[in-house]
């Protein structure tokens, strides 16, 4: 049977609009109107079909918001005090940093007479001599330095009068203006600077601590414990994590409004006692202020409110209570739940870790995705890495840091901690001088390269004697890493580069942050200062002796001013409806199906029985143009088409 014949008795049968008209109109005129309905018709589909299709896959998407009592956890909230070291840390750096600093310098007036005449001035008199109390022994062994808490607070006098008769000799550059060498000291001999070079145990030693740092914690009116973990700016930073909480799942205990459901602490936020020490002299303590900070010189709390489980980034991010007051944030959480491709470039998962480290680094954050790709950037560009901005293990938040430290050995070269099986844990200094050269080479820091931290010495009583260039080198490496970090700042699109997109489920909090006087300076006040004092016996917290005495001391002296240091902040859930933003596909594949189905029927009257039709038409033709067939099943099939016609 010939096509055309196939057609004709197609067109008596289908239910497809139009084509029955085509074929069975006899008149020529009214055959050629049909013909041009039938084409127009399905030149209307395909081009409605193909909007339709070019919408669906542009993927667009709706945003929809749900207010939802409960739907986000209760967030972790991070303290960290604005002094960086402790009062009596001060205190101490003040009265031993001055005579070793000026035994270092007559020590090196001596080298620099030796040098030019050969012979050896006889040793400095008591006055000038270093001070017994604050000295230290000339030794490679850092482990043992680093061990005993105390001997690490003394060991660092010697480092800070180091950094501090570095940061005056400016005669080192005779190419600069004074003013200029002013400036460029200020900028390498600063507080992130310290920090790179000092092993984070030291400082830790002497930044504010925990006991003598809170003086009361609750939560829901229950004592609650915080975390301490190291920052480079603030030293010793706190964080308080709500329990029954699991920041990645979402899961968490019931929001409750009000301050008496909410976090609450008690503080000594800073002390006014080293104003009325007429012999101290803080100028002559490296990065106790530094000028190119703009929170240098600031007294009080440092606040960030984050997601559980994240980490927070108390530099950039916070708020700031002033000693004295009482400082209440109300809490409104709200979440975004985001389409991953092809809908949008939403990630749950940080881009450079590996897939086993994911469940290490607990929920994504982009903030610290896009400090990573700086990071990573810096080390690019200037082959080290900048302490003050975390690398991809700083991440690992979900792991016990205490205990790894502890199996994990110091390589005397570079206080960097290495994997076990690379270095040995003996503390016999000849055998770690052995081990040092086995453990691999840490990255060298912007602010502490391998040079100067070779010729600084940080845990030798030798003077520091860094030459010129490897200062000059120091000085390149801090200003590459600050042209990298101002380079994403004014870039967007290097920031792309890095693949830190937003977070598939975010939990972001709105606070409102009110300030009231605390402890006011009425009946309430001496109430809250007995409470302090002899309620909970606050001074009993000092580990120190000589430091309980000396606060003691100034309390008794004026127990008002001393109430003055402290402040009080309380966090708490303000509404706990949670409103919920949520992105869903605008258009779904099922929507796609009927849009298709519809413009289909409009145009043409086509349905899923018209398409079995068609279908059905395109065989029997294949199978008439087949020459195997025999003329009985050709003739047979021509009989039963006519029957059915």
């Amino acid at each position: 049977m010939t096509i055309t014949k196939r057609l004709v008795i197609f067109g008596g049968y289908t239910t497809m609009h139009g084509f029955s008209r085509i074929v069975s109109s006899r008149a020529t005129p009214k055959r050629i109107a049909w013909i041009i309905i039938f084409i127009a018709a399905w030149t209307l589909f395909t081009i409605w079909v193909s909007r339709v299709l070019m919408h669906y896959f542009e993927y667009p998407k709706q945003v929809s918001t749900e207010m939802k009592l409960g739907g986000a956890p209760f967030p972790d909230i991070t303290i960290c005090n604005l002094g960086s070291f402790d009062f009596y840390s001060i205190y101490r750096l003040s009265k031993g940093v001055p005579p070793i600093a000026k035994y270092y310098e007559a020590q090196f007036k001596r080298e620099n007479e030796t040098n030019q005449n050969g012979t050896v001035q006889k040793e400095a008199d008591e006055e000038t001599g270093e001070s017994e109390y604050y000295g230290v022994s000339d030794s490679n062994e850092g482990q043992e330095i680093l061990k005993t808490i105390d001997y690490a607070n003394e060991t660092l006098a010697t480092v800070m009068a180091k950094f501090y008769n570095l940061s005056n000799m400016t005669y080192q550059w005779p190419s600069l203006q004074e003013t200029e060498s002013e400036k460029i000291m200020v900028r390498l001999f600063s507080r992130t600077t310290i920090s790179a070079n000092v092993p984070p145990e030291m400082l830790e030693a002497n930044g504010v601590q925990e006991k003598e740092f809170i003086v009361k914690c609750t939560y829901k009116k229950k004592p609650c414990k915080l975390k301490r973990f190291f920052d480079p700016y603030f030293f010793n930073c706190f964080t308080f994590t709500p329990p029954n909480t699991t920041a990645d799942s979402g899961q968490k205990s019931s929001l409750s409004e009000g301050i008496e459901n909410g976090f609450s602490v008690m503080l000594l936020a800073g002390s006014r006692m080293l104003k009325e020490e007429k012999t101290i002299n803080t100028f002559q303590i490296p990065g106790l202020y530094a000028r190119d900070s703009l929170l240098s010189g600031a007294g009080g709390i440092r606040v960030v409110i984050h997601t559980p489980g994240t980490k927070p980034f108390p530099l950039t991010e916070g708020y700031d209570v002033p000693p004295g007051m009482m400082a209440s944030l109300g809490v409104s959480p709200k979440r975004r739940t985001r389409l991953g491709k092809p809908w949008g470039d939403c990630t749950k998962e940080y881009p450079f870790l590996k897939s086993e480290e994911q469940t290490l680094a607990g929920p994504y954050r982009r903030i610290a995705c896009e400090k990573v790709c700086i990071q990573k950037r810096i080390y690019e560009n200037c082959k080290c890495h900048e302490n003050t901005l975390p690398t991809e293990p700083d991440l690992l938040t979900n792991i016990d840091r205490d205990k790894i430290v502890k199996s994990v050995p110091i390589c005397a070269s570079d206080f960097k901690y290495v994997k076990p099986e690379t270095c040995s844990n003996s503390t016999n200094s000849t055998k770690m001088e052995k081990d040092s050269k086995q453990c691999p080479k840490a990255v060298e820091k912007c602010s502490g390269t391998h040079d100067f931290r070779k010729c600084f010495r940080a845990l030798s009583a030798k003077e520091a004697n860094c030459s010129d260039a490897v200062l000059k080198n120091l000085l390149s490496k801090m200003l590459c890493a600050e042209e990298v970090q101002e380079s994403f700042s004014t870039n967007e699109a290097m920031l792309d580069e890095c693949g830190c997109h937003p977070s598939c489920d975010e939990v972001h909090y709105d606070v409102s942050y009110s300030l009231a006087q605390w402890p006011s300076h009425g009946l309430d006040g001496d109430m809250a200062g007995r409470d302090i004092f002899n309620g909970l016996n606050f001074t009993d917290n000092f580990a120190c002796q000589d430091k309980m005495t000396m606060y003691t001391t100034y309390i008794d002296n004026d127990v008002k001013r001393a109430l003055k240091d402290f402040s009080k902040i309380n966090v708490y859930i303000s509404d706990a409806n949670v409103l919920i933003t949520s992105e869903s596909p605008a258009v779904t594949f099922t929507q796609l199906v009927s849009d298709i189905g519809g413009q289909l029927g409009v145009w043409i009257g086509v349905s899923v029985i018209t398409l079995a039709e068609v279908i059905e038409m395109l065989i029997l033709i294949i199978m008439d143009c087949c020459p195997k067939r025999s003329q009985k099943e050709k003739e047979a099939d021509s009989a039963l088409n006519e029957a059915t016609v």
